[in-house]
Parts: C-alpha cells; structure tokens; sequence
C-alpha cells in the first residue's frame, strides 16, 4: 500500500510514518474457514471477497485518535449478516472501541445495537484517507470545536462558499471534508441516537491570522443547529466558548 497510487501520497506518508503490519490469515485458510449465515449458499465468489480484503489490509494497524489503535484483518473468516447487507467482520475502530463490518461493496458499517445500524465509509481506502487527513491537519497550529444537530440521517447542509474546496478522497458518509494549504473543515458524525444525529464540526488553521475566521466560516456555513463545543476530543480537555486548542 506504501506505493499503491489509489492512495493519495498524504495517505502513503501518513502510512509509512505510522503504520504497522501484523500477520494475517492466508488465502487457503480464509477459503477453508469461510463461515457465512443460515441460508446463505457458500461461492467461490464470496471467499474472494474475504481474500481480496485480507490481501489488501490484513495486520494493517495505525494509532487512532483517542488512545487506542486501528486494527484491520479478518477475525476469523466470518461473514455477518448486518441490517444493511451482508458483509464481515475485519475492522476494530479504537477511537470507538468497537468493531466494524465491511460489506461486500467496500463500505463500512457500525451496528451499536442501541443506536440503528450506520454505514460510515464509502471504503476502506476513503478511510484510511479520513484518518491521514485528520492527523496532518491536527499538528497545525490552531483548531476550533463545534457541536451541530441534524434530522436522523440527514448531512448538515453545507453553504460551501464560505469554505475551501471540497476534499473528495477523505469524504463519506460519515465525514465531510474541505481544506487547502492553511485551513481544513471537517463535520464528523459523532452519535446518532434516535432523535438526532449529532456532528463535531471542526475548523483547523496552520497559521494565526486564519485562526481568527474559525466563527464566521462554520457558522455561516453549517445550515443546522450548530454551537461552540464543550470539549475538545482531540485535545482530551474541556474548551471555553470562542476558545481555539493551541499546538
């Protein structure tokens, strides 16, 4: 993956930096192993799905961003039936604590069991994207936290000319992106309880004097309910109305 030029470089170098390489299953052992639901007739095609992701991004573990790692690779060569398809389990997200099904198109999907099943990538690539990303943007030098509530199941409506240019690779269903060389945007899904979806909206700036925009940028951009945030989950710590976290 280190020289795959599906990746952006941002993605290689965040990769090369941070990223290790467990063993993972072979593709005998998947082929010999594959469990899949009741009903569900066992193909020569659904075994290469398994081997194809394995191939790919088996034993492939980076650090998250709230203390503990992303692991990728099959948890035994079990097939899932999830409320959105079928798909299996072969990612623990440690930001979350909890593992995520694949489906067999390339995207990601959580199932809390409390809250509805909900996909959060369009692939696995788009996420490793998200996080390289994220982890460059945070060593800038200024970044601001806000909360924003929508519908369930409805993306803030985003006005995108207050914001820099859309960042379509680090993009899903779950996390919206704009960014050039001094200031990244994101909105990342972070509970979606029954009620509502509830959204971190972030703005981050490399240098002081676009530090300042951080207000005028996200409020005249986000069309929901969105206010300062309380805490600063990349930070660790509790943040003051109008505060930037400094670098």
């Amino acid at each position: 993956m280190l020289d795959d030029p599906e990746l952006t470089g941002r993605a290689r170098r965040f990769l090369a930096r941070h990223a290790t390489w467990q063993p993972h299953m072979d593709a005998a052992a998947i082929r010999s192993d594959a469990v899949l639901p009741s009903g569900v007739p066992a193909t020569a095609e659904l075994a290469d799905v398994l081997v194809r992701f394995e191939e790919r991004y088996g034993g492939l573990c980076y650090p998250g961003f709230g203390g503990n790692d992303m692991h990728h690779g099959l948890r035994g060569a079990r097939f899932v039936d999830t409320p959105l398809g079928l798909g299996f389990d072969g990612i623990v997200d440690g930001d979350w604590t909890w593992g995520v099904e694949v489906l067999l198109d390339g995207g990601t999907v959580m199932d809390l069991g409390e809250w509805r099943c909900r996909r959060i990538d369009r692939s696995v690539d788009q996420r490793i994207e998200k996080h390289a990303l994220l982890a460059e943007v945070r060593g800038w030098r200024h970044h601001q936290t806000f909360a924003c509530r929508t519908p369930p199941d409805v993306l803030p409506m985003v006005d995108e000319r207050w914001l820099p240019p859309p960042v379509p690779e680090a993009t899903g269903p779950a996390d919206l992106w704009w960014g050039d060389e001094d200031v990244a945007v994101q909105a990342t899904l972070w509970s979606w309880p029954p009620e509502a979806d509830r959204w971190i909206v972030r703005y981050f700036a490399r240098v002081w004097e676009k530090a300042g925009d951080a207000d005028r940028t996200v409020y005249a951009a986000m069309g929901h309910e969105t206010v300062p945030a309380r805490w600063c989950y990349l930070c660790d710590t509790s943040v003051a109305a109008g505060y930037k976290c400094i670098q």
